[in-house]
């Protein structure tokens, strides 16, 4: 078989590629950062409110590190040679996780909301007659 050679970005494009990574990398803090804070609030009043804010910071820091982690991969395309695609690779794959986990939350969102309105219409509809 014959070898691929590898693909390297020019200058402009590890530039944007960086400049993206340091910005992803800001965010992941942040959501840890947040998330931590939410969580120890959570865990202070172990209320019906606690197990949310408990649940809120467990999303907020899942998505910190994946984010954090694909943030890792892109700055390895500026700081390596040879393995460009590789590192993008993996850093889509960390997206992939991250936009997965927010499709199926706001999926499970909907869900609930199309049931809640069902319930609310079919009490009002219910309550209205003869």
């Amino acid at each position: 078989m014959e070898a691929r050679p590898a693909y390297e970005f020019d200058a402009r494009q590890n530039e944007l590629v960086g400049e993206l990574a340091k910005r992803m990398l800001w965010v992941a803090y942040f959501l840890l950062l947040a998330g931590a804070l939410v969580g120890v609030v959570g865990m202070g009043t172990l209320t019906e409110r606690g197990i949310f804010s408990l649940i809120q910071a467990g999303f907020m820091i899942i998505i910190g590190v994946w984010t954090k982690r694909a943030a890792a991969a892109f700055d390895g395309i500026v700081q390596t040679e040879g393995s460009d695609i590789a590192n993008l690779m993996v850093a889509l794959g960390e997206l992939r996780k991250l936009y997965t986990l927010q499709f199926w939350v706001i999926a499970l969102a909907i869900g609930m909301l199309v049931i809640l309105l069902m319930f609310i219409f079919g009490a009002v509809l219910g309550n209205v007659g003869p």
